[in-house]
C-alpha cells in the first residue's frame, strides 16, 4: 500500500519525504498515534565539579500532538540508583525526583523547549509528518525544513544518500544552560526492526556539538491507551 502523505509543500519536498518514510517503513508506514520506547544508554551528569558519563534506563511515551513523559533510571559508580520523571501535557513541565513531590515549571520558555523536543520525537518516527497540518520545504540536498502548523514548531530533517534518517535538528531553550542552543537527535548504527517497528539502531542527543546522551532503542509498543493524567506526576 502506498504511504498516504497528506502533509503539504512542493512536488519535491513531498517526493523526498516519502521516500524517507519508505527508507524506515516500506511501502506500508504505521499510524502511531501512542508510543513507548525502552531505552538503555549513557547520560553525560555533573557530580561535585566533574562531568562524567552515567549508565542510564529510560523508557520515553508519547500521546501526539502534545504530551510527552521521560522516565529514567540512573546507575552512577558507587552511589545510590536514582529515578527521575518529566512530563509535559502542553500546559505545564512537571519534574519529580525519587518520588518526591512534582515541581511544576510553567515558564515560557521552558514550555517551548519541551514542545520542540517532542516534535523532534515525532520527526524522527516520520509518521506523524503525513499530517495535513505539516508543512515541509527543501532546504539542502537531502534535507528538509519541516513545520508543524498547529504548534509552529520547526525542525530540519537530514538525510543519508540512502534516504534513512541522519539527524533532526531545532533550535531550543536549554534548562541546563538557560539559554537557546541547537538541539539534534542523531541517528547511527542504522536501522533495526524492534517489536515489529523499525528503529534507529542509536539515538545521540546533542545540544550544539557537545554529545549529552548516547541511546539504545531496546522495546517499543504503539498505538496503546494512555490517559491524559499519566502526564501529570
Amino acid at each position: 500500500m502506498p504511504v498516504l502523505l497528506l502533509a503539504r509543500g512542493d512536488q519535491q519536498s513531498r517526493a523526498l519525504l516519502r521516500l524517507a518514510i519508505e527508507a524506515r517503513y516500506g511501502h506500508s508506514a504505521p499510524p502511531i498515534e501512542t508510543v513507548k520506547i525502552d531505552l538503555k544508554g549513557k547520560s553525560r551528569v555533573k557530580l561535585a565539579f566533574a562531568w562524567t558519563w552515567m549508565p542510564i534506563d529510560a523508557t520515553v511515551f508519547v500521546k501526539f500532538p502534545s504530551a510527552l513523559r521521560w522516565d529514567f533510571t540512573a546507575r552512577p559508580v558507587g552511589l545510590p540508583v536514582t529515578t527521575i520523571s518529566e512530563t509535559y501535557d502542553g500546559e505545564s513541565l512537571q519534574r519529580s525526583r525519587m518520588l518526591r513531590s512534582a515541581e511544576v515549571d510553567t515558564d515560557g520558555h521552558v514550555l517551548r523547549s519541551s514542545e520542540a523536543r517532542l516534535w523532534t520525537i515525532a520527526v524522527m518516527l516520520l509518521t506523524p509528518l503525513s499530517d495535513p497540518a505539516i508543512q515541509v520545504s527543501t532546504s539542502g540536498v537531502d534535507q528538509l525544513d519541516v513545520e508543524n502548523t498547529a504548534t509552529g514548531s520547526r525542525v530540519t530533517l537530514s538525510l543519508n544518500p540512502d534516504k534513512t534518517l541522519q539527524c533532526v535538528t531545532t533550535t531550543c531553550y536549554n534548562p541546563a544552560t538557560e539559554r537557546e542552543q541547537r538541539y539534534t537527535l542523531r541517528m547511527t548504527g542504522g536501522q533495526a526492526l524492534i517489536n515489529d517497528l523499525m528503529l534507529p539502531r542509536q539515538i545521540d542527543v546533542l545540544w550544539d556539538d557537545e554529545l549529552d546522551m548516547e541511546m539504545t532503542p531496546v522495546s517499543v509498543e504503539t498505538n496503546f491507551p494512555l490517559a491524559d493524567d499519566f502526564f501529570k506526576l
